[in-house]
């Protein structure tokens, strides 16, 4: 299931119901105390009501009522729930999904006590007309009941499936009068309905920027312990069937025992059913922490170190999730990720976001401060929070966000006639000795630097710093084109692709690289590589990490490093290929083209 909208009433700074629409990426951005951690929280008691949990101070001070109210709406939902023994439905046949086809699920806490108790209910487009407003919350006794006083024929269901009766019921009615319910499930199958479709529900892990001084710190002890939750729900089959086993060699000694003991008193022995109090608990068997080689617990080190712990962690999942397509929902929701970190880190903690957002099994809610790590994110991103109301999507948004963290366009010289914009910094140095060197043979006419077009990094089109410099653009009347990896072979490179595409039909000049980024184009001959090394890539490999491991270098500098030691002929070497039998030239057209827009 995927997470397409959380509403908050009555909780903290929210009176009114808010609606926060979150997408795979969704940054909350905002100045102190204007509600984004509320956000959060909120989010945290819905699922899991343990790092944080509801209480009777969470309900607002003006609300009209006692009640704290928490939903969330969910897409992609599974093709079938099993309610009654084996047997499949769905919650369309159940009418259990919202005027738009989607599962909202509503937590209602009371706050008239301490630690208020959740009451769940199903929002949904629910039968209203008598006799089949009410069937979930049935006993199978009264459904067959129900059914043999409409006259329903006994041929159209099986008596012994719940499931079975309450379709023939519904389908008993021309009109079932549907109509927006919230249906309580405290009860019969409407409580099984709300059981099945817990396992479905993603997990939520928030990792928040508040340290304690325990061993316990949860910036360092919540990845472990996602690790272990993901761990169990991959394993939910193995451990069914040893809950399952468990469970009925247990019974097996209990009913001997009574066997036995109804031999002594059978009147005692009627009395007695073996019944298992709760489901067993996996997860709090196991315990998963990291210790450093000395023996020192991580909370004794320094903050950035935990925070460098929880950055790994994140880059971490985004491979394996980037590798296994199969893995569970997870909701990552991160306050403050720049908290105690060195801006290098930061970067590469939102590339870890950005690529762990883009597979089909992660979302990611982040707030942040920082206006280079908020640089990097996705316009379709942003939520700015002002005053507890949710803004988004329109340049006047864009522009309170870029004002209130201080986002500006990188410096352009008032000479500049172009703006080529680039992803990093790295493709400065790729583009400038690549000109260089196709300028000196004589393949192109003149460099960037001759022709005043400036080389602009941006992190890549579509966040709020591209936004910026577009404005300061249109501002001065300054034509630009663009240079985006291609990212092949990656999730992102359909995204790439529409970028371009989109760029295109706003008449900007824009290519994608042929190989997945400027890395790839890296010509083995300057690497040094010892004699006999079989060390080689392809044009998908991520290239950047595979030379920095095999280097011993920083994969940030890997351009910075080797391909200023490209020489023209290996950047023609590498650049070339071949289109219907003809050879051509990558950059040696693509800067061609872009040189244009400073004539």
């Amino acid at each position: 299931m995927k997470l397409d909208a959380v509403k908050i009433k009555n909780f903290r700074g929210y009176r009114n119901e808010i609606t926060i629409p979150i997408s795979n990426l969704t940054a909350l951005i905002g100045k102190n105390d204007a509600g984004k951690t509320t956000v959060l929280e909120a989010l945290e008691i819905f699922f899991n009501n343990k790092q944080v949990t509801c209480e009777k101070d969470d309900l607002n001070i003006n609300a009209t009522s006692n009640q704290i109210e928490i939903t969330c709406i969910f897409s992609d939902l599974p093709a079938q729930i099993i309610i009654d023994a084996t047997q499949p439905t769905t919650l369309l046949d159940e009418h259990l999904l919202n005027i738009n086809g989607k599962l909202e699920i509503k937590k209602v806490f009371v706050a008239t006590i301490a630690k208020p108790k959740e009451n769940i209910y199903i929002v949904c487009n629910h039968p209203t007309v008598e006799n089949a407003d009410d069937l979930l919350t049935l006993k199978r006794n009264e459904l067959r009941a129900r059914a043999i006083s409409l006259n329903i024929d006994e041929t159209l269901y099986n008596a012994s499936i719940n499931t079975s009766i309450r379709q023939a019921i519904l389908a008993n009615f021309p009109n079932l009068g549907l109509s927006h319910t919230e249906l309580l499930v405290d009860k019969e199958d409407s409580k099984k309905v709300y059981e099945s479709i817990k396992n479905y529900l993603p997990l939520f892990a928030l990792f928040q920027s508040d340290r304690q001084s325990t061993d316990d710190d949860k910036e360092v002890v919540d990845p472990m312990k996602i690790a272990v939750q993901q761990a169990l729900s991959e394993l939910a089959t193995e451990l069914e069937h040893i809950r399952t086993q468990v469970k009925n060699k247990a019974i097996e000694t209990a009913n001997r025992t009574l066997a036995k003991l109804q031999e002594m008193s059978p009147e005692l022995a009627s009395q007695l059913v073996p019944e298992f109090k709760a489901e067993p608990k996996f997860d709090s068997q196991f315990k998963l922490s990291i210790k450093s080689d000395d023996n020192i617990s991580i909370n004794k080190r320094g903050s950035g170190v935990r925070r460098l712990i929880l950055l790994n962690f994140f880059r971490a999942e985004a491979e394996r999730r980037r590798n296994a397509n199969n893995t569970n929902e997870v909701i990552f929701a991160f306050e403050e990720p720049e908290t105690s970190q060195h801006p290098d880190h930061q970067e590469m903690l939102i590339n870890a976001f950005l690529e762990l957002s883009n597979t089909s099994n992660s979302q990611i809610i982040l707030t942040t401060h920082t206006p280079a790590l908020a640089g990097l994110l996705p316009l379709e991103s942003l939520r700015f929070i002002e005053n507890n109301n949710i803004e988004y999507g329109t340049d006047e948004i864009f522009e309170k966000i870029a004002d209130t963290l201080g986002i500006l366009a990188d410096p352009i010289s008032k000479s500049a006639k172009a703006l080529l914009l680039v992803e990093g910094k790295g493709d400065v140095t790729f583009i400038n000795h690549t000109a260089e060197q196709l300028k000196n043979a004589g393949y192109i006419a003149h460099t960037f630097i001759e022709k005043r077009i400036a080389i602009v990094p941006i992190g890549g089109c579509g966040n709020i710093k591209h936004w910026r410099t577009m404005q300061l653009a249109n501002q001065f009347d300054i034509p630009y084109c663009v240079l985006l990896d291609s990212d092949k072979g990656t999730a992102e490179e359909a995204q790439n692709i529409a970028k371009q595409c989109e760029l295109h039909n706003d008449g900007v000049k824009a290519y994608l690289t042929r190989k997945r980024e400027p890395e790839n184009y890296v010509h083995l001959d300057c690497l040094d590589l010892e004699a006999g090394s079989t060390f080689s890539f392809t044009d998908l490999d991520d290239a950047k990490i595979l030379i920095s491991q095999e280097k011993g270098t920083r994969r940030t500098n890997v351009l910075e490093d080797y391909w200023v030691r490209m020489n023209v002929e290996q950047i023609r070497e590498v650049e070339k290929y071949n289109i219907d039998g003809i050879d051509k030239y990558e950059f040696t057209e693509m800067f061609n083209d872009f040189l244009e827009l400073a004539d």
